[in-house]
This record gives C-alpha cells, sequence and structure tokens, in this order.
C-alpha cells in the first residue's frame, strides 16, 4: 500500500532546516519554539506540539488554515493561533519564528521598557533585520486572547517581544525570519551588556535609512524543458527560504526569443544555450553570469495504461511511428524542430505527418490525454510534465537529440540582489536532484 505524497515538500524541507537552525544557534532550547510557513496555497506549515525542532521531520509538520484551524497532519503548536494572526496582519510575510531566547526572555522580563520600542538601536543590523519592537503584554502560553493583540500590532511591526515570554518574528521568508530573531537575542545581549553604562544608539535618521524592505520579485524566462522542476521542488523551495517571489513565463526558447525582440526584458531566462549565447554577445544578457544548467533528450510517450512500444532501436522506432494512428509534436520547441528533422532523414516525414498532431506550442502529451494521438515525442522533462502520459523510452542513441540548457541575467538585472539570488538558487548542486528527478542531465563540463 503507497502512502500519500506530502503537500509542499520543498517548503516542509525548508522549515524543517529552520528549524534545526534554531537548535543549532542555542534559540531553542528543550521541546521550546516554533516555526510556521505560509505557502502558495493559503495554508500554513507549522512544527507540531511539543516538538524538539533539533529533531523535526517534515512529516511531523501541521498543516493550519489562514484562521489557525487544524486541518492536517499531527496536532499544531499550541502557539498556532499566534502565527495565524501575525500571518493574516502582514501580507508581505510568509514565515514566522517564535523562540524563548534566553536573552531576549531577559529582556521581556524588565521593568520600565518601552512599550513601543522595547530594544534600542544598538547597531545597523538590528535596525535592517528587525525594526522597531513593541513589547505585548503577558499572556499565559496558549492563551488566545494573546491573538487579537498580536494582529493589531504585527500590521505596523515585523517583529513583537511577548512579556515574560520571548520574540516572535514574521519576514517575507525563512532565511530573513531566522536572521532576524538571531540578531533580535543578540541585540539583547549587548543591551543586557550595556545596562548600567555609558554608551550611544543610531540615530533616528540612521534608524529610518536601515528600515527592512521587502524584496522585489523576479520575472523569469524559462523553456518548458525545465518547468516540472522548477514547479515542484525549486521555486517554492527559493520562494520559502529568501522571501522572494517569481513571476514566471513558461514558453519553448524560440517563442521566448520572439518576446525577447518584441522588447520584454525578463530578470532571468533559462533556454537553449546557443540562443542565451547570441543574447549576451548583443548585450541584452549579461554575459558574466552565463552558466551551463542541464540538458535533456527526447522521448516518446503513449497514455498511460496504454499497451508499451518499443523504440528501442532505430528500426523499432520507424516501426512505431508509422503505425500510429497518430504522433503529436511540437512545431516551435527545439525536441519539435529536431524531431521534424529527424523524420526527413528517416524518410517517413510524409507518412507521419500526414496524420500526425503538430502543436504550435506547450506540451505534447496533452494530446494523449484527449485522445488526439496515440504517441507523443518531445523533450523527457517536458512528457514527465503530463501525468497521465507514460513515458516509454527515449530515443536510441544513433537518433537521440540532446538540447543544452543554460541560465543568464538579464543585462539591466544584473546589479539586483533577488535575480542574482535566484541564478544561484538555479545553479547550486542541490538543483541537480531537481533536474534529475524531471528527466534531465548535467550539462557537459
Amino acid at each position: 500500500m503507497t502512502s500519500t505524497p506530502l503537500s509542499h515538500p520543498a517548503g516542509r524541507a525548508a522549515l524543517v532546516a529552520t528549524a534545526r537552525a534554531l537548535a543549532d544557534r542555542a534559540l531553542v532550547h528543550g521541546r521550546t519554539g516554533n516555526v510556521s510557513l505560509r505557502t502558495g496555497d493559503g495554508t500554513i506549515l507549522i512544527t507540531p506540539t511539543g516538538a524538539d525542532l533539533a529533531t523535526v521531520r517534515p512529516g511531523d509538520l501541521s498543516v493550519i488554515d489562514a484562521a489557525g484551524a487544524h486541518r492536517e497532519g499531527p496536532p499544531p503548536s499550541k502557539e498556532a493561533f499566534l502565527h495565524a494572526a501575525v500571518l493574516r496582519a502582514r501580507p508581505d510575510a510568509r514565515a514566522v519564528v517564535h523562540t524563548h531566547s534566553p536573552h531576549a526572555a531577559a529582556v521581556s522580563c524588565l521593568d520600565g521598557l518601552d512599550t513601543d520600542d522595547a530594544l534600542p538601536p544598538l547597531t545597523a543590523y538590528y535596525a535592517m533585520r528587525v525594526g522597531r519592537l513593541p513589547l505585548l503584554p503577558y499572556f499565559a502560553p496558549g492563551d488566545v486572547r494573546l491573538a487579537a493583540c498580536a494582529e493589531e500590532k504585527a500590521r505596523t511591526h515585523a517583529a513583537l517581544l511577548l512579556r515574560h515570554h520571548g520574540p516572535v518574528v514574521a519576514a517575507p521568508g525563512l532565511d530573513a525570519a531566522l536572521e532576524a530573531v538571531e540578531e533580535l537575542e543578540q541585540t539583547a545581549r549587548i543591551h543586557l551588556l550595556l545596562r548600567g553604562t555609558d554608551h550611544s544608539r543610531l540615530t533616528e535618521q540612521q534608524r529610518t535609512a536601515l528600515a527592512p524592505q521587502p524584496p522585489y520579485p523576479v520575472r523569469l524566462f524559462s523553456a518548458l524543458a525545465i518547468k516540472k522542476a522548477l514547479d515542484e521542488t525549486l521555486l517554492e523551495a527559493f520562494t520559502s527560504t529568501t522571501g522572494i517571489d517569481v513571476d514566471g513565463v513558461y514558453e519553448p526558447t524560440n517563442v521566448l526569443l520572439d518576446q525577447i525582440e518584441a522588447g520584454a526584458r525578463p530578470d532571468v531566462l533559462v533556454g537553449v544555450s546557443g540562443a542565451l549565447e547570441k543574447l549576451a554577445a548583443a548585450g541584452v544578457l549579461d554575459a558574466s553570469s552565463l552558466r551551463p544548467l542541464a540538458r535533456v533528450g527526447i522521448g516518446v510517450a503513449v497514455p498511460r495504461g496504454a499497451p508499451a512500444v518499443d523504440v528501442s532501436s532505430t528500426d523499432a522506432l520507424v516501426r512505431a511511428l508509422t503505425s500510429a494512428r497518430s504522433v503529436a509534436y511540437s512545431r516551435t520547441g527545439a525536441s519539435g524542430v529536431a524531431f521534424a528533422a529527424l523524420l526527413a532523414r528517416l524518410g517517413i516525414a510524409e507518412e507521419v505527418n500526414s496524420r500526425a498532431t503538430v502543436v504550435d506550442k506547450g506540451f505534447t502529451a496533452l494530446a494523449l490525454t484527449d485522445g488526439r494521438a496515440d504517441l507523443a515525442v518531445q523533450q523527457l522533462s517536458e512528457l514527465r510534465f503530463v501525468p497521465d502520459a507514460h513515458v516509454v523510452g527515449r530515443l536510441p542513441g544513433e537518433v537521440q537529440h540532446y538540447t543544452d540548457l543554460s541560465v543568464a541575467l538579464g543585462a539591466d538585472a544584473a546589479h539586483r540582489p533577488e535575480p542574482a539570488a535566484l541564478l544561484r538558487h538555479l545553479t547550486a548542486a542541490p538543483a541537480q536532484d531537481a533536474y534529475r528527478a524531471a528527466g534531465l542531465e548535467e550539462p557537459h563540463p
């Protein structure tokens, strides 16, 4: 009996990594502290009640809705209502971290605090990552009356300090939330060390200049070959950790080139390597950022549940193509251009094309699901994007065609940190696992 796949696997992995980082940095102890992440569908992943953040696993996480109601998984943290309230108040935030870190908790117990600004702006990084820190009145852990108070204050503050308890920090992504709660703890420690001494703090002008700013979204143009890896793993992991939204446009490389010719300017472009090299030479892309990403071969698919066909040799492939009721392939994609040339080289172009289903763009395997064709030919990663298609094999080696894919920054985006962060994410070693799972291979050295 197969188990149901966990929802939001990349978000779960990112949340668990943050939970363990909190434990590693001694920001939580024992079974204290909790972490949440708002997903793309609006539900919230949160650590369960009584969790040890040092050992929590992706399957241990709870799922709540925007109101804080339990939807899936084990019982959530008893402070799930607090996370939901803060996220409702802050549409710019995805992540919330709550700790009982010792120095921040110590500050929350002091008398004479400014309830609108419990910690003074002692360092630039505190001003950049935290901002102002209001002090909320004491409520017992799990007291749902805290929700209304927290939600009101969170509308204008990303960080809160709970009296006799600890800090709560909201941020666009998990990385920023972790950095902010760590910076808050260190500033609390410095504040306690400086008590009773003469010391200075940032001026209001300096503090305002360093106020936290939300990250800008990234406009990504991507060839269809990598869409499965992006959709299933890479973009969710990127946005969950960085808080940077990605506005994606997915088309065959030739279609993307037409849009660029018409004046479109992506921040990040993924496409056929040769095309990107030309754009870099023309100054449309930043040549210094051009990186090889992956390569992908062409495969053949049939409707799920249909008998498999033999494509293990060129002769077998010819028999399969010429006996098919209709073969679907793309008119504009790199695989379609290569397949059309292969049909001519094999001498079967007229026979196959007389009843082929030739699509302008998109996933050719969709023609299997609606009955227009009984074979689909396209890059393996694109065939795998359609769940009701079954890939029976790749083209034989002697007639196989590989497409090399690269990635680069737009020339106008090369100076911005957000596109550069996405480029690093797409080219990092862990991304190769997602590419392989989607049917791509590592690029040639």
